[in-house]
């Protein structure tokens, strides 16, 4: 298994309940980057344990049954999780009477963030679980981790005579449907919509397979996200409206940069690196950025950067559409005041820098995939450039100090701050202070 993400196995001797349940009886350990996340207080052996022992089965099948939604599902980010989510998300939802650790599975489309927390000190079960972290791992290493461990318990119930189960008819499903370019390109939108595998009306699924012909596969994964929730209709035809808008016309000059990072990099680092490329480019050498070198550089007039979003309409998103020629644009802002305005046009300069050019529609929107976060740290730092930033503050984090920052680079104050936490130079918790 990845080193990464690990699931680790050692079979104990039967236990009670149905037969593939007592013959995958197990000492079961959940290890993320050498944090592991079975770590508990045992009532029972009055000891620290690093394993929990359960059956394994339950867990491969809530696995196998949520797979799709684990590996490409974000977390919603209008309202909280709701209970389809968290069954979908959450590794207690395995159930059938264990006690699982609390991890939570989040993607990005590129990366799974695990969120591990410790049960409550006053919990009076007998296992309580003692780790709490947060970390990301790649999503092919999630992939294999999975792969392994549901393999493993399916060996392990072909040798103890079990060759027909749910799990082996579900798995098998799953993997079939990996297998296939039209199944997986389905189930990997329904799964961005919120929905469980061949659960999506189809006049929905028709409706997105029009669309990509005309704006292409990275702006419907992008799209699909904003649509999650019960009015994911009345959304999709509320950004297709808004699409229609006249917008403002815009000529960008910036290269596109090809990405030379590898796909280790995190969309944070994408995003940092590419915006330090941009400003290196543009010869801003670490200072301030105007509202008349931001105009210019995406060849709009400056009372174009600070128009706003049309009407009093509060669109779903920010758009992009590229007219004949690549480096011709029109651009449909969704924001209204003016630090923010900026921060969505250096938004909108980063899809320019970083997206193909057979892409038609650029989205730049609230959710969390690895695409949004990339655009979100390309912003922060091609505005707020961490070196100047630091120059500026002089290792002074007050709140007068930071207001003052937010005022001299021409962005908000949580913006400043989470340039600030992405260096680790503040705590992350202190964000949204």
């Amino acid at each position: 298994m990845s080193d990464v993400f690990r699931i680790d196995v050692s079979w104990l001797p039967p236990g009670a309940g149905p037969k593939e349940f007592r013959d995958t009886a197990a000492s079961l350990q959940i290890a993320v980057a050498g944090k592991l996340a079975t770590r508990n207080d045992d009532d029972w052996s009055r000891s620290v344990e690093s394993a929990t022992r359960v059956s394994a089965y339950p867990l491969a099948l809530w696995l196998a049954s949520s797979w799709w939604r684990l590996r490409w599902e974000s977390r919603p980010y209008r309202n909280a999780p709701d209970t389809a989510w968290r069954m979908s998300h959450e590794m207690p939802a395995a159930g059938h009477g264990y006690l699982w650790p609390l991890v939570k599975f989040d993607s990005d489309g590129e990366a799974i963030t695990l969120e591990c927390c410790p049960s409550n000190p006053a919990s009076e079960e007998p296992i309580r679980y003692l780790t709490d972290f947060e970390d990301s791992i790649p999503a092919p290493a999630f992939e294999k981790t999975i792969d392994e461990f549901v393999g493993l318990v399916l060996a392990r119930l072909d040798a103890l005579g079990t060759k027909s189960s749910q799990l082996h008819g579900l798995w098998a499903e799953v993997l079939e449907e990996r297998s296939s370019a039209g199944y997986s390109g389905a189930r990997r939108l329904e799964a961005r919509l919120g929905f469980e595998p061949g659960e999506a009306p189809e006049s929905l699924l028709e409706h997105f397979g029009i669309l990509l012909l005309r704006i292409g596969q990275g702006a419907v994964d992008e799209l699909a996200p904003v649509c999650h929730g019960p009015q994911h209709a009345v959304v999709l035809a509320q950004i297709e409206e808004f699409a229609s808008l006249p917008g403002i016309d815009a000529h960008v000059t910036v290269p596109r940069q090809d990405d030379a990072f590898g796909s280790s990099s995190t969309p944070w680092e994408k995003g940092w690196r590419l915006a330090q490329m941009t400003r290196d480019f543009c010869g801003l050498n670490g200072q301030p950025v105007s509202d008349q070198q931001l105009s210019e550089l995406l060849g709009i007039p400056v009372k174009g950067l600070l128009k706003g979003a049309p009407g009093d309409s509060r669109p779903p998103l920010g758009l992009v559409i590229r007219e004949a020629k690549p480096d011709h644009i029109k651009l449909l802002f969704r924001k209204r005041n003016p630090t923010a305005l900026r921060f969505e046009a250096a938004r909108f300069l980063a899809e320019q820098v970083l997206s193909p050019d057979s892409e038609t529609w650029l989205p730049t929107t609230d959710s969390n995939t690895a695409r949004q976060k990339t655009q979100r740290a390309f912003a922060a730092q091609f505005l707020c450039p961490i070196n100047s930033l630091r120059e500026f503050l002089d290792n002074d984090f007050s709140p007068e100090s930071i207001e003052a920052a937010g005022d001299h680079f021409g962005v908000s104050e949580l913006a400043v701050k989470s340039v600030l936490a992405n260096h680790h130079e503040i705590p992350r918790d202190l964000v949204a202070v």
